[in-house]
């Protein structure tokens, strides 16, 4: 009776497996994905992903449902670059979406889910808490606020978040859809409300400072006024019932300590309107400029865009880092993540490939990582796109920005404001003060990491009958899912088509040391010749046939690698027994993001500006 209920249950587990994929193993392709960093490990939450060896007409991105992570202070392999494991948990119930956020709290070792659009309207749940998830338990919580405030507050999807260094939180913009919200219309409504979280109290704000409606575009914080500024830029808005790409010289300050939006026109290379970009900040030593690198997004002629951009504040500059002319269509990424690791570098991970005639895995050994030198090593070297390197970190301004403001690698920037002035005079006080926040104090027991691994506290049994049943079936049951796992494997093996070898990369590729921007030289290996003979190797073009290699990395080394599932550096247990794995009750935790990055924002999943018909809440 008993072996007659296990195995369909078990062939019915392995077949669900069988198509869902593996989120490592049969990795091919992600995006509008969120992600964060925390104690130097970066999660990967949600987004959509596609599994198996190619992308074609037919294939059908999936919801990710798990929670992945790495350690972006872990790249000695053949790579470089940081191993993802999928050895966390994520219960049914925590929300597996698009196109939402993750706001992490280094303070206190965890991160909270706010926004994005459910896989079918079947799937929506109702906004009543925000689930939280401890890095210390590897446990997924709810939070409600404590004082009634998010009565009121709604689940949006495609806004632009950030977090500040007090422990507050944002979400500017964004849609109401019926796949965000229960028992929606089939009309988009795009929002111009500004929310606000605060970690430390759990309260929320809905607040509209500005009547434009706007989606899909990055915000950042800096420490620059009294208490910090949000800067926004791209996207979509929305002026009475048209809806329309934002102008990319039109940038929208928020004084936090004024509540006041401003728009300042930038100068220099202006980018061309887009949204669905992804981006990350960080200043000089001295804060005399902000610096904003910028990748990809959907043009306004819904073509994919593959530029690199820098925005540099207070003097308003944009100027072109990559390619050296525009447009770049062929083989363009949306819904990119971009976070900034180590002061001085940005992973990039995954993005849409729009183009149908690019059907390849985004280098799939990696998960779809692409690296970014930010500072002045991208002189130095002669590439802006690079492998992680573990001996840079510290942000030094690059040349490419120096030509522009002045100072040095250190910063001293001399251009303090745009060449046409201040479109307010208040913005010239504001830029000229630095906001300093004290350091916050976590609201909970965070015990000392330790190197040896520990198993966490075990559950008390009633019945040792009862366990040792458990046991036995649960055994029974792995044992013949390996069986059929294994004979399905073999089969789909054996079925599948031998997949073409990925081009390596030239070993005398010519590299100008003076033009960080120029690309190496790539050799074919098999017939399918690339358009994009010239993409940087570790670009997020470095994906495609002529370049899906890395340099040094022959295709035998990506067999098999990374298969292990190293745990995460082990936390003893805080003396505060309501925080112990398995407790989901309410706890009041607060929130804290790095200085150097903000919460990756994913974006629409359809290609086709959406037309709201109604106006913001």
């Amino acid at each position: 009776m008993t072996m007659r209920f296990l195995l369909p249950t078990a062939i019915l587990a392995v077949a669900a497996a069988q198509q869902n994929g593996d989120p490592i193993n049969d990795f091919c392709r992600r995006h509008q994905h969120q992600t964060c960093i925390i104690d130097s490990k970066l999660y990967i939450d949600g987004g959509k992903i596609y599994y198996g060896g190619s992308v074609d007409n037919g294939s059908v991105a999936q919801q990710n449902t798990r929670l992945l992570w790495e350690n972006v202070l872990d790249t000695k392999n053949d790579y470089k670059f940081p191993t993802q494991y999928s050895n966390l948990t994520k219960d049914p119930e925590v929300p597996s979406v698009s196109g939402g956020v993750l706001w992490p709290d280094d303070t206190n070792k965890l991160f909270y889910l706010y926004g994005g659009e459910y896989e079918n309207t079947d799937n929506v749940q109702s906004f009543t808490t925000l689930w939280l998830y401890d890095v210390i338990y590897n446990t997924w919580n709810r939070s409600s606020a404590s004082d009634g405030s998010l009565t009121g507050i709604k689940w949006p999807a495609f806004g632009a978040a950030t977090i500040t260094d007090t422990g507050i939180a944002y979400y500017y913009g964004g849609y109401l859809t019926n796949l965000s919200m229960p028992k929606w219309g089939n009309d988009r409504l795009m929002l111009s409300s500004l929310i606000s979280f605060n970690m430390n109290t759990r309260s929320w704000q809905n607040q509209t400072y500005d009547e434009v409606q706007r989606a899909e575009g990055s915000m950042h914080f800096i420490p620059a006024s009294d208490a910090g500024m949000l800067v926004y830029f791209g996207g979509l808005e929305m002026n009475g019932n048209e809806t329309s790409y934002a102008n990319m010289s039109n940038i929208q300050i928020f004084d936090i300590a004024n509540n006041r939006w401003f728009t300042q026109t930038a100068t220099g290379d202006i980018p061309s309107s887009r949204r669905g970009h992804c981006s990350g900040v960080i200043w000089a030593k001295d804060k005399s400029s902000y610096n904003f690198y910028m990748y990809g997004g959907i043009a306004s002629n819904e073509e994919a865009l593959d530029e690199l951009y820098i925005l540099t504040l207070p003097s308003f500059q944009w100027t072109l880092v990559y390619p050296s002319t525009v447009p770049n269509y062929f083989g363009g990424k949306a819904w990119s993540s971009c976070d900034v690791i180590r002061d001085s570098q940005m992973l990039i991970i995954g993005g849409q490939v729009p183009n149908a005639s690019l059907t390849e895995c985004d280098v799939p050994k990696i998960g779809g990582q692409h690296g970014l030198l930010l500072g002045q090593e991208a002189t130095e070297q002669g590439v802006w796109w690079h492998a992680v390197q573990d001996n840079t970190t510290g942000y030094r301004v690059p040349d490419k920005i120096v030509s522009l403001v002045g100072g040095d690698t250190d910063g001293h920037a001399t251009a303090t404001a745009p060449a046409q002035g201040f479109a307010i005079r208040d913005l010239s006080v504001y830029f000229s003060r630095t906001a300093s926040a004290s350091a916050r104090t976590a609201s909970r027991a965070i015990p000392t990491a330790t190197a040896s691994p520990s198993s966490q506290p075990k559950s008390k049994s009633t019945t040792g009958a009862i366990v040792g049943g458990v046991v036995g079936g649960v055994l029974g049951l792995a044992a013949i899912i390996g069986i059929i796992f294994f004979w399905l494997r073999r089969r789909r093996t054996r079925q599948q088509p031998g997949q073409p070898t990925r081009a390596e990369l030239s070993q005398n590729a010519a590299i100008n040391p003076n033009d960080p921007a120029v690309a190496y030289k790539t050799s074919a290996s098999h017939s399918m010749v690339s358009p994009m003979v010239e993409a940087p190797a570790y670009s997020p073009q470095g994906w495609n046939s002529e370049l899906g290699g890395y340099p040094g990395v022959s295709p035998q080394q990506h067999q098999g690698a990374f298969s292990h599932s190293p745990q995460q550096p082990y936390y003893p247990p805080p003396p505060d027994p309501s925080l112990s794995p398995g407790n989901k009750r309410d706890v009041p935790l607060t929130h804290e993001m790095p200085t150097s990055s903000t919460p990756a924002v994913s974006e629409l999943p359809h290609l086709r500006s959406p037309v709201p018909k109604r106006a913001g809440y």
